[in-house]
Formats: structure tokens, sequence, C-alpha cells
């Protein structure tokens, strides 16, 4: 049984997590569009090569939290999911909840998208299930293909400047009835990734966290027609007052000092979690 590493090497293995990743995220941040199409896969690949104990390598391999994770998403995307359902899920990670939804999801057709290869990723595919590479901009797939689209914990990686492509892409190999549910840290309570143990500034892999009020506004622009919050893992008619409780909260938080801030937010506003229908419902 291999033993636990001591603080100094737990606090060694951080720094070096947070100087690796925040050196690949500077290439990042200051890349074009063109360069993008191939640097994300470069990078993340190489985030895994040079940090082999990130979090996610090493969560790839805890089966216990792998499903307490995928209970958690399947309550977002459980009302949507009805047989015959078309589903892609962006950042699929090894594809556990896509494979899931496959599996038990009668008649079901489901994509997962990945801008690089995952370990466990070409394990025990269901028929009905299907692996996409993509460039983390344009989406490979049908005008009108699909019902359901789901991204979770993955806006927040994207380059702010392509953030409106691919909101825009989502909405249009959607069906006229189709949704994008998706959920993405919550900007007042960040940053949320690494840089967190090193100050309010988002320097890693991390290019932006969002609120509601900003990507409610960039989904609408996108050509969605109605977006709504999430509360308690369930989307109601009834959570109006629950979204003008969300949005003065936002605003009553930008007046305070950011440590005080975060440390409130933390306790009430973690993540965004919204479904966009691409019509009116």
């Amino acid at each position: 049984m291999a033993s636990l590493p001591s603080i100094q090497e737990a606090r060694e293995q951080l720094r070096l997590h947070f100087e690796v990743e925040r050196e690949l995220a500077t290439r990042l941040r200051h890349s074009t569009r063109e360069e993008r199409m191939t640097l994300v896969s470069e990078l993340y690949s190489e985030l895994y090569k040079r940090v082999p104990l990130h979090p996610r390598t090493l969560r790839s391999g805890d089966k216990e939290a792998s499903k307490r994770s995928i209970t958690s998403q399947l309550r977002l995307l459980s009302p949507f999911l009805i047989p015959g359902v078309s589903m892609v899920e962006f950042g699929a990670g090894s594809g556990a909840l896509s494979k899931t939804v496959a599996r038990t999801v009668p008649e079901s057709r489901v994509i997962a998208l990945e801008v690089c290869v995952q370990s466990g990723a070409d394990e025990d595919l269901p028929k009905n299930f299907h692996w996409q590479h993509h460039d983390g901009l344009s989406v490979p797939l049908k005008h009108g293909s699909i019902d359901v689209a789901f991204s979770y914990q993955v806006l927040e990686h994207m380059h702010p400047e392509d953030v409106p492509l691919h909101l825009s892409e989502v909405a249009r190999i959607l069906g006229d009835c189709g949704v994008y549910v998706l959920s993405t840290p919550h900007e007042a309570s960040g940053p949320h990734d690494v840089s967190r143990h090193f100050g309010f500034k988002l320097q890693t892999f991390h290019l932006r966290e969002w609120s509601y009020r900003a990507l409610e506004k960039a989904l609408h622009e996108a050509g969605f027609k109605k977006v709504q919050p999430y509360w308690r893992g369930k989307t109601r008619r009834s959570h109006g007052l629950v979204h003008c409780i969300i949005l003065a909260l936002e605003s009553c938080l930008a007046f305070l000092p950011r440590a005080l801030a975060v440390r409130l937010a933390r306790r009430c506003l973690n993540n965004v979690i919204l479904v966009a229908h691409k019509q009116y419902s």
C-alpha cells in the first residue's frame, strides 16, 4: 500500500500543478482562434503528462466518486431523457455519463465529444454510443440532429472569445424542441480551479467563470429563446422568484470586498446551472 504524501510533498505537488497549468494556460489565453483548433488538445495532453497526479486523472480511477458525479448529473438531465432521445455531451472525459445514458435510456443515440483522449474512454462501449473528437470549436454534427446537449464543468475551460461560437453551434445542432443543459462554476465564488490556492485571480485553465446574468445574456444572443435556472436539481415555472433572488444576490456581492464576497458566495452560488431552450415551450 502506497504511503500518503507528507504535507511538504503535497504542497510541492500543488505548486508544480499550478506552475505547469499557469504556463500552458498563458499560451492558450494569448493564442488565436486558428491556433486553438489544434492547441487545446495539445495543451491538455501536455498537462496530464507533466502533472501525472492531476486531480482529474486521480478521480478517473475512483469508482465511487464517478458514481456520485454521474448521479448528480443525471438529476439535471433526467427530465429530458425520454426513449429515443439523441444526446451529445461536451467535454465527456472518459464518457462515463454518456455511456450510462446510452445503456439506460431505450433507443437513445448518444455522442460524447472530447478534445483529447482520456483514460478508460474506449472501454465497454454500448452500441448506441459514439465517440467524436473535435477541435473544441466547431461541432461536427448536422443541423437540428440533437435533442439534448449537455456540458458539466466545461464552459469555464473555453477561451472567452470562443464561447459565443460554441453556444451558436449548440443552438445549430439542436432541433426545434431541443435543450442545452449546462453547469459551470460561478464567478462570485471562484476561482474554482488550482488558482484558488494562489489568490483570487484566474491564472490557470479556468479561462473565465460565469454569472447567471452574463451566461443567460450569451445564451439569448446565441439564439436560445428561453433560459431557466435550476434550484435543488430541478427547473420549474415557479422558479421565477428564485431567478430574481439569484440576480439580486449577484448584484449585491459585486459591491462587497472580494474576500468577503467569495466567502458568502461559496454558501449559495457555487455553480451556474441552467437549461436553455431552443424555442419557447
